[in-house]
């Protein structure tokens, strides 16, 4: 079966560029396959993120607050998050939404298959799967082409996260606050800190997230939050909904090197992931948006990452760097981040939306000479 463009991989990359071409009637004369080896039956993961308008995926948005908390072991503070708010959407619900409008789109094809291998032609590509043979001029890969990263070359560390969604008999939780960041668990070492984001008075999603290149037990995950959830929340008594667990690498590779003529990568597979904090969705969103632009106007989709890195993949690499091997901990930057700064200012940077001056105002706020450190010896290699 022959495609004009095929989808390798049906996670938020994935649907999210479907979506996108299923909505714009500029595509539908296109031929459109997406493949995905499971299907998409389980809420196994949360996104959050931060925005100022409306985003494409607004009618799903779970809940979004104004107000977030931060803690650490010297600062705890009330963040007032203006003009930014922070929204949650679950796995499942954003599964559900994009799918059901690609499977009514009569130009995309939904395959279940596990592909075995890809074949570049010289005037396409070939796709053997579980479940037949496809052909496309044009493929877009959400899922990394290398097996494994060299961590002696490349900077690299791993965020793997365990949470759980609790409901309480009574009244726990204020669903118009959430907490952003709480340090105030052992570190051991790592990087930790918990999220704790509520969607009503007796309902809310407690996680932790482990910067560290040691993945624990599941048994251990579950005890470190069960421990949080008793001495922090001071919650006795719930019930477990539901659990998920991921791991998202964090790493300065240059997963966009193993690009092609014909095969671009998306998502995770094409260091979508900001290095320095993890986070994807919303940058996934931009990604998307850039490559509908390439194609529509007949750019290189080369040019689609374009914003996405620049003098801020520099700056990931210098905050790896000094986490990694000068001794800087996750919960030092961040205290003095949101200790010297405004959160609208911080999330301003993550978002790579500064200018110059502003950047320096963000480098001022946590101690100077680690991050000098890290920055010399990167560009000195």
């Amino acid at each position: 079966m022959n495609f004009d463009y095929l989808i390798l991989g049906g996670g938020a990359a994935g649907l999210s560029l479907a979506y996108r071409m299923a909505n714009d009637k500029y595509f539908d004369s296109k031929k459109i396959g997406i493949i995905e080896k499971v299907e998409k039956t389980k809420n196994d993961r949360t996104w959050c993120f931060w925005e100022k308008e409306d985003g494409p995926f607004e009618s799903i948005v779970e809940k979004k607050w104004d107000t977030l908390h931060f803690y650490s072991k010297t600062l705890e503070k009330t963040l007032d998050i203006k003009p930014y708010q922070y929204k949650m959407i679950s796995g499942l619900k954003f599964y559900n939404h994009t799918l059901s409008i690609l499977k009514n789109a009569s130009n995309i094809t939904h395959i279940v298959a596990e592909v075995n291998s890809i074949e570049e032609l010289e005037e396409e590509v070939k796709i053997e799967t579980s479940s037949g043979t496809y052909y496309s001029p044009t493929i877009f890969k959400s899922y990394p082409s290398i097996k494994e990263i060299d961590k002696e070359k490349h900077l690299y560390v791993d965020q793997h996260f365990k949470g759980f969604v609790i409901t309480t008999e009574e009244d726990r939780f204020n669903p118009d606050e959430a907490t952003f960041m709480d340090f105030r668990i052992a570190q051991d070492g790592d990087a930790r800190f918990f999220y704790v984001l509520p969607q009503t008075s007796k309902k809310a999603l407690v996680e932790v997230a482990i910067f560290s290149n040691e993945l624990l037990s599941q048994d251990n995950y579950d005890t470190i939050v069960k421990d949080y959830i008793k001495e922090y929340l001071q919650i006795e008594n719930y019930h477990i909904d539901e659990e998920e667990f991921g791991v998202i690498p964090m790493t300065s590779y240059p997963f966009i090197k193993h690009n092609t003529k014909r095969i671009i990568h998306i998502g995770t597979g094409g260091g979508i992931v900001k290095p320095s904090s993890g986070y994807a969705f919303k940058r996934i969103q931009e990604h998307s948006d850039q490559v509908i632009k390439c194609l529509k106007k007949g750019i290189p989709l080369s040019k689609s990452y374009d914003g996405l890195n620049g003098r801020y993949l520099l700056y990931d690499k210098v905050m790896l760097h000094a986490m990694l091997h000068n001794g800087v901990s996750g919960e030092e930057i961040f205290t003095n981040l949101f200790r010297k700064k405004k959160a609208s200012e911080i999330f301003k940077f993550l978002d790579q939306k500064t200018n110059f001056a502003e950047d320096i105002g963000i480098f001022r706020a946590p101690p100077m000479l680690p991050f000098s450190k890290s920055f010399f010896t990167l560009i000195s290699k």
